[in-house]
């Protein structure tokens, strides 16, 4: 049996346009598009998390909104994942290249001709069909 991860990953909005990073190639699943985030630790709220692996990723604050209600459970050669997506905006967009090798802001429509993770695939399908600018965050 795989072991079962809990991730967290961040839909970060400009205006219409989200952020998405190119995975280092070293990494599993490297030279893939995802969108930034990580591991949930013991102890951690989903929301906790992801402010957390923001910073340690990006270098940056995030302003989390509200949590995407996407089917998020994907197996991968080593584990199965289940993932919690939320919408998010960071506070200065200076961004550092820990996890990455670059990072791409775009509409969804620009951005869907990457090669994406297949777990983050179902999210982008849904962000195309969504007016980004209308999204509400409560922080």
């Amino acid at each position: 049996m795989k072991p079962q991860q809990n991730i967290v990953a961040a839909v970060l909005l400009s205006g219409d346009q989200i952020l998405t990073g190119q995975r280092q190639a070293n990494r599993v699943g490297g030279g893939k598009y995802e969108f930034p985030g990580g591991k949930i630790e013991a102890g951690e709220s989903a929301r906790q998390a992801l402010k957390r692996e923001i910073y340690e990723e990006l270098g940056d604050e995030v302003v989390l909104g509200p949590q995407l209600l996407v089917p998020a459970d994907y197996e991968y050669s080593y584990a199965q994942i289940h993932i919690e997506f939320f919408y998010g905006r960071l506070q200065s967009q200076n961004l550092k290249h820990v996890a990455h090798t670059e990072f791409r802001w775009g509409t969804p429509q620009e951005l869907a001709g990457l090669d994406w993770l297949p777990a983050s695939r179902p999210v982008l399908d849904l962000l195309m069909q969504q007016d980004l600018r209308k999204i509400e965050f409560d922080e």
